[in-house]
């Protein structure tokens, strides 16, 4: 599943940017968490899959929750760029957590 949701996860990341809370309005958050929706959208079957039964959650409430968790880590700051370079080179990051709700 690391390798599928690579994609997704660097387009949320350059979607909402390098903004700290501080930074970024409601409306940028929103149209953030819009974006990493549709993209979701396009993603395999078999990888949405993964991530519900990855998240526990209904096929429903996947997306929207999917990409709630990753837009607010990364514009918090507890997810960056550099999670995404250790997720690339298999070594420890924040990101399943965050994916989890955790």
């Amino acid at each position: 599943m690391k390798r599928k949701v690579f994609a997704l996860l660097a387009a949320t990341a350059v979607l909402t940017g390098s903004q700290t809370a501080q930074a970024a309005t409601k409306a940028e958050i929103k149209a953030a968490n819009d974006r990493c929706v549709k993209s979701y959208a396009s993603i395999p079957l078999s990888t949405k899959e993964e991530i519900r039964g990855f998240m526990g959650v209904s096929k429903e409430r996947a997306p929207a929750l999917f990409c709630q968790r990753l837009v607010r880590a990364f514009v918090s700051g507890r997810i960056t760029f550099s999670d995404l370079n250790r997720l690339q080179e298999n070594r420890s990051t924040e990101i399943w957590k965050v994916i989890k709700g955790r």
